[in-house]
């Protein structure tokens, strides 16, 4: 069982791996070209939307609902296909719909979404035309998700490993080709270019996996499977909204500038974006992989292997996120030079950028632990319990922004996310525990306090090599990251830590190659 999660959470890994590297180039490009900039902040505003639909309609739905159930008829290819179909056909006309009305209403989202752009004439009205162009975005992203759900169901891998990719892909080619024929909108038309090739390339990948899609609205419609995801899928398009709504609370109070200063908005996206490459990495990856074994376990009773595989997934996550967290914590100007410090990306946006990347990082665990446990209810067929918890941690996250934004400005917000992601984790653990019965935490609790005298460790090595060795900022990158991966293989054996052992076995295996 372990062997095969392994496999598979490596495929996805690898893909978000080289899907979060073009992340960061393309955010270096964005830095370069428009710094913390007032147009910067009109993109941010203007996506927020077509996110929030993404995450109910997109991944949201897929993860929580398409999956787990699709998953059931994995060893009936022919059902699992017919049902998928008539799910597609609804969610077209789903899509359109919320399509236009998104295009309609675009003025009314902005003033709700950065009340601070009100008296900026100037500025609310690219907003405004900012969100007419990337809300189609949520048409293609949507039904791409809805293929990637089968292909999940299917265990097929590769597809969703590599689909992420073209957003970036898109945003990386068009910042460098035609940003000066488009100007300040290359990033409105990056987003819709992006959404495009993910819906193109998803379904090619499905075709290939034997789906054919035909079109027949009444049948769709009749399906008894299809309509009880769609129940199903309502405490789950709570949930998502309270979850962007987490990220509109970030918004609201970092378009204050008058309290928390000028490029707040901007400072809140790069540090989100850094730290969501490791929580997409590991996290994601992890959780995408269990969901099926855990809805198989889930549909069986087989309370035992879900116990063990929640164990070793949170385990696989925590060897990888603490340390790196810590590791944040330690040198997040460091990191910030060396990928943004470049064009309009000027010593004062450094400033306020690293102050809300200090601040997510104590959080960084409790985002990729909350993922996890997510998954773990999603595959109960129990998406209410998530969607409540997550609303105290969303009224926490408004409380504490309100607070703490005056004394630490940005990074006030930054920490507000970070506690609130904490009581989420642990209400969901408490939660779980409540649904499957006690879970032998002795080995999580040990290999933890592990993990952070490891992260400690790398992160005092890290600032003294970036502090003592008299090179470029590159070298210093290179040599600290290589000097820490080689201290987290030999620490973790010498702790005995199972994780560490196949990190010295692929290093190996390379050694011989």
């Amino acid at each position: 069982m372990f062997k095969k999660l392994t496999k598979n959470t490596t495929i996805l890994g690898l893909g978000t791996l080289f899907s979060r590297i073009l992340g960061l180039l393309r955010d270096v490009l964005i830095a370069k070209y428009f710094g913390t900039s007032g147009i910067l902040e009109v993109f941010i505003v203007a996506f927020r939307a077509p996110n929030l639909l993404r995450s109910i309609f997109g991944e949201g739905f897929s993860d929580s609902v398409a999956v787990p159930a699709l998953s059931v008829y994995s060893r009936d290819k022919k059902k699992l296909f017919k049902i998928s179909n008539n799910l597609i056909i609804i969610f077209t006309l789903i899509l359109a719909v919320v399509t236009l009305l998104g295009i309609v209403l675009s003025r009314y989202i902005v003033t709700l979404i950065a009340p601070g752009f009100i008296s900026n004439a100037s500025k609310f009205g690219i907003a405004v035309s900012f969100m007419k162009i990337t809300f189609p975005y949520i048409f293609f992203i949507g039904l791409a998700s809805n293929f990637t759900a089968i292909l999940y169901a299917v265990k097929r891998f590769i597809g969703p490993a590599i689909i992420p990719s073209l957003l970036n892909i898109s945003f990386i080619l068009g910042m460098l080709f035609f940003r000066p024929f488009m100007g300040d909108f290359i990033l409105a038309g990056c987003v819709i270019a992006g959404g495009i090739l993910q819906f193109i390339f998803s379904y090619l990948f499905l075709y290939r996996s034997g789906f054919r899609m035909h079109f027949g609205v009444k049948e769709a419609f009749s399906d008894k499977e299809v309509l009880s995801m769609l129940r199903r899928a309502i405490p789950r398009i709570w949930s998502s909204i309270v979850y962007q709504l987490n990220v509109f609370i970030d918004t609201i109070f970092s378009s204050l500038s008058w309290i928390v200063g000028t490029g707040a908005m901007a400072a809140i996206y790069y540090s989100n974006r850094i730290v969501q490459f490791p929580l997409a990495l590991i996290a994601l990856s992890v959780s995408r992989a269990a969901i099926v074994d855990f809805s198989r376990f889930s549909n069986d009773g087989n309370t035992k292997d879900f116990k063990k595989l929640f164990v070793f997934s949170f385990q696989n996550i925590m060897f990888f996120i603490v340390p790196v967290s810590i590791v944040f914590i330690f040198i997040p100007q460091e990191i910030l030079r060396l990928l943004f410090l470049r064009g309009e990306f000027d010593t004062y946006s450094l400033m306020v950028t690293s102050s809300t990347l200090f601040f997510y990082s104590f959080g960084l665990l409790f985002f990729c632990g909350i993922k996890l446990l997510v998954n773990t209810f999603y595959a109960l067929k129990d998406t209410v319990t998530p969607a409540r918890i997550s609303t105290i941690s969303l009224i926490i996250n408004a409380a504490l922004s309100a607070l703490l934004m005056f004394p630490f400005k940005a990074g006030g917000i930054a920490l507000a996310s970070s506690i609130a992601a904490a009581f989420n984790f642990f209400l969901l653990l408490r939660m779980l525990t409540k649904r499957i019965g006690p879970i032998d935490y002795n080995s999580i609790s040990k290999e933890i306090f592990k993990l952070v005298a490891i992260g400690v460790l790398l992160g005092v090595v890290a600032k003294i090599i970036f502090i003592a060795v008299p090179c470029s900022i590159f070298i210093q990158f290179i040599a600290a990251s290589a000097a820490d991966f080689m201290l987290l293989v030999i620490l973790g054996r010498i702790m005995k830590l199972r994780q560490a052992e196949v990190l010295a076995g692929w290093l190996k295996t390379l050694k011989k190659k």
